[in-house]
């Protein structure tokens, strides 16, 4: 089974993505900082990471650089309710796989899962 780690400092948000992605068939993960999120890395095998963008003290930018010097070809999903124009560019230059907006349509998140996941 492919283990999805959730980040998001939303609680809320959290457990009922988590609730989603169970249901969807996956392992989960949850954390609800940068910080959390890189220890998680560190001691667990994650075959994939979600994580919002707008996240204090570290954002998903800057959690996604540090997530692949640890594990560098793990993809990652960036969800965010605030998608700028040039958002898809940096994190294309960053690595991340997909920039998907907020409210997650859950239709999509499940497809970009999948294809992800299918690439590795």
């Amino acid at each position: 089974m492919k283990c999805i780690l959730a980040v998001d400092d939303d609680t809320d948000y959290l457990r009922l993505f988590r609730n989603f992605l169970l249901q969807g068939g996956y392992s989960v993960q949850c954390a609800t900082s940068g910080e959390e999120a890189l220890s998680i890395l560190k001691n667990s095998t994650i075959h994939l990471m979600i994580t919002d963008l707008n996240m204090p003290k570290m954002d998903g930018i800057e959690l996604a650089k540090k997530a692949l010097t640890l594990t560098p070809f793990m993809p990652i999903i960036l969800h965010s309710g605030s998608i700028s124009p040039e958002l898809p560019l940096l994190a294309e230059v960053v690595g991340i796989s997909r920039v998907l907006a907020k409210p997650v349509n859950p239709g999509a998140m499940l497809d970009a899962i999948r294809n992800e996941l299918r690439e590795i």
